[in-house]
């Protein structure tokens, strides 16, 4: 049993009174030396050192090569690092941990395919496992299709014997065949779940085309297609968690297990409990209907009484705005430039957004905000700032994820509210489709981080894992790194910039976007996120030095151990 958060700022304290003994050779012996390195603290003053300490799951050591020899016995077992570099453990800022299991027997497809690559993918897979009933996929561009998206008819000519669901690469649409909407009783009499808002893409007709947009009209198909069973999350979660250890991830913010909901809650207790969880895990209560707004704030305090172990535990509210831009449901300040004149409604109306997001400042309970479009984005900020306002002593802290679309007059206002900007730059290839729904002007608005740290707001970095654009790269924080840097395709220094280059982040900022900056978004900040002796032994080594590493090249930098908590969660074979 893990000790409690009381006890342990007890243990702290004596382990740096044992660190003071250290210099006197009196330290007892440490259970793993890392030494002859490059350490890199991560810490406010930017401090370096060559060797670290654990003891059990705590740092007691971070300095030189003199003072950790006092830590080392027969028992410590000593790694030299031979020159590699070390960094604090890297924290994803969102990602959907749960919801990804489902997916992972389904096929991986690509924004980049086009209408006849993506179905030629699905029906190869469909053959390779004829048993697998439904057939599910993700990560196709809805728009490859046309501007009303796909439809049910293309995916029965492919899979005519069993349903088939297949997630947009933004994971707010999905495609259904005709089996899959029959399953679900979807048809012409069907009234959409949120006009407007959450709906079934229809004909001339009235009856759905298999297109299904947003949350509350793909749920139906999910429930009852049965996608979701305690026992295949079980089953799948190992193997990803492994996954996530093996690309340096010790700690992420799970915003939202919206699919898998109380089961994925139950499966990460468990594994918590039971010692198997290998990365620290913050959930959130995901919310993006009206309903379900009204009774979010009872429902995440029994979720948080619930929910309260060191290594998960749920306390942020996270809200979602609006969706996406390729599904045009991305909220804008002014309309679409394709379809003219196009605007899309919140999945949250404004007056109850406020409401919810005051309430939460004076329950100071920690909120995450989805905004892709920049009218969601001023929305957000909005909210906080009156927020703030009505609840001068709040403790809460705040984080718009995504930005998308941030208009520069908003820029500044998330350092001077204190809002906390997240994204993903595995995104940030060059987006033809933003460039060709919002323009050329719009399409130089799109993630301001340079703008918002430069105006002393606070970025920080995360996958949004099953959803992306690179496949399963898109989970390793080194292609994030990079793509903040260079704002390019990984690897790849001819590819076009995605604007603006002043946008562009620096190799430190990146790096502190997934480590210290992350660690203070999830409230974290005094147990991990930085290398500082008591703190948790949370830590991560490399290959090589990302600061010295020609930028194009950072993606490719081997991950050759994962520490969590002090236990080798990963060791990379030579």
């Amino acid at each position: 049993m893990r000790v409690g958060m009381t006890f342990r700022r007890v243990i702290t304290f004596l382990l740096c009174i044992t660190w003071v003994m250290a210099s006197q050779g009196t330290a007892a012996a440490a259970d793993l030396v890392l030494r002859n390195g490059q350490v890199y603290s991560m810490d406010g003053a930017g401090r370096r050192f060559t060797s670290v300490a654990v003891s059990d799951d705590t740092l007691v050591w971070v300095g030189d090569e003199a003072g950790v020899d006092a830590w080392i016995d027969a028992q410590t077992r000593v790694i030299d690092l031979a020159g590699r570099t070390v960094f604090p453990g890297f924290i994803d800022t969102h990602i959907h941990t749960m919801d990804t299991l489902p997916l992972i027997n389904g096929v991986m497809l690509s924004p980049s395919q086009s209408a006849d690559e993506v179905l030629a993918a699905i029906a190869a897979h469909a053959a390779a496992y004829p048993a697998q009933n439904p057939v599910l996929g993700a990560g196709f561009l809805a728009r490859a299709f046309g501007i009303d998206g796909p439809r049910a008819e293309d995916l029965d000519r492919i899979i005519p014997d069993r349903p088939a669901l297949i997630i947009d690469e933004g994971g707010h649409t999905a495609w259904a065949n005709s089996l899959a909407l029959a399953a679900a009783g979807i048809t012409a009499d069907t009234p959409d779940p949120v006009p407007g808002a959450h709906f079934y893409q229809r004909d001339a007709d009235g009856n759905p085309t298999g297109w299904l947009v947003e949350g509350a009209a793909i749920e139906p198909v999910m429930n009852n297609l049965s996608v979701v069973s305690l026992a295949a999350l079980r089953q799948s979660a190992p193997d990803f968690f492994r996954l996530m250890s093996s690309v340096g991830l010790t700690a992420a913010f799970d915003a939202g297990m919206i699919d898998t909901a109380e089961l994925g809650m139950a499966l990460a207790a468990e594994m918590a409990t039971d010692g198997t969880l290998p990365v620290r895990l913050v959930g959130s209560l995901y919310v993006n209907r009206p309903d379900d707004l009204a009774v979010a704030r009872d429902k995440l305090a029994e979720l948080s009484a619930r929910y309260n172990s060191e290594f998960f535990n749920v306390t942020t509210l996270k809200l979602s705005l609006d969706g996406t831009v390729e599904a045009k449901t991305a909220v804008t300040i002014e309309p679409y430039l394709l379809p003219e004149g196009h605007r899309a409604q919140p999945l949250l109306p404004r007056p109850e957004v406020m409401a919810a997001v005051s309430q939460a400042l004076a329950d100071n309970v920690d909120l995450h905000l989805h905004a892709i479009g920049d009218g969601s984005v001023r929305n957000a900020l909005d909210a906080i700032e009156q927020a703030q306002r009505e609840n001068p002593e709040s403790s809460s802290r705040y984080t718009i994820c995504h930005i998308e679309v941030v208009n520069p007059a908003d820029a500044p206002r998330f350092g001077q509210l204190g809002v906390i900007g997240q994204t993903t730059p595995t995104w940030f290839e060059y987006d033809n489709v933003a460039l060709e729904y919002l323009g050329p002007e719009r399409f130089e608005h799109l993630y301001p981080l340079g703008s918002i740290l430069r105006h002393g707001g606070r970025v920080t970095l995360g996958s949004d894992y099953p959803v992306t654009w690179i496949g399963e790269d898109a989970l390793n924080p080194l292609f994030n790194i990079e793509m903040a840097v260079t704002r390019q395709r990984a690897g790849q220094p001819d590819y076009p910039i995605q604007s603006l280059v002043s946008e562009r982040l620096s190799v430190d900022q990146a790096i502190r976007a997934h480590t210290s900056d992350a660690a203070w978004q999830l409230r974290l900040e005094d147990q991990i996120g930085t290398l500082e002796v008591g703190k948790q032994a949370d830590l991560v080594v490399l290959a090589a030095d990302p600061y010295l590493t020609p930028v194009h090249e950072i993606h490719a930098i081997a991950i050759d151990l994962t520490l969590s908590d002090g236990r080798v969660v990963y060791e990379r074979t030579p």
